[in-house]
């Protein structure tokens, strides 16, 4: 009786789940050059928690499971987050350190979550997209310091 009353209570804790508006300007496609299918596979594996367009499924309206979902959501979009990609002022460094970071994270394993996975079968990434996003990475690094005037 006393865990039915913590959980219907748990539900008046409600974390909000947004997906906030952003300018075109500032998407990843805006500065770095994305092609169509990897495109889908960022979206397919990445995009719920690393931008603006999260697809917010069922259960992230039940809690204590939608607190857990928001906090990775509200982290990832923290660190990496494709709808607010450019950053005045900052590029092309911090796109070249985010691109790192997405080539490093795929390639050991750290993205997506496993908790993600474990649901969303369809986000995993094969060993020749994990190939196809480090390549990506690095040829898109390699343009961006190129580009770069006075380098």
């Amino acid at each position: 009786m006393i865990l039915a009353i913590a959980f219907v209570a748990a539900q008046f804790v409600r974390p909000a789940r947004t997906n906030p508006p952003f300018a075109s300007t500032q998407t990843i496609e805006h500065l770095v050059r994305v092609p169509p299918e990897l495109h889908a596979t960022l979206t397919r594996a990445c995009g719920d928690c690393h931008s603006d367009q999260t697809e917010w499924p069922w259960y992230s309206q039940v809690a204590p499971a939608s607190w857990f979902v928001i906090h990775h959501v509200v982290q990832g979009r923290k660190r990496i987050n494709f709808s607010t990609w450019v950053r005045p002022g900052k590029e092309p460094v911090d796109s070249v350190d985010r691109l790192r970071a997405i080539c490093r994270e795929v390639r050991k394993g750290g993205m997506p979550l496993t908790s993600y996975t474990l649901i969303h079968w369809n986000a995993r990434l094969s060993a020749d997209e994990v190939q196809r996003i480090c390549e990506w990475s690095e040829e898109e690094e390699q343009r961006l310091d190129r580009d770069t005037p006075g380098k």
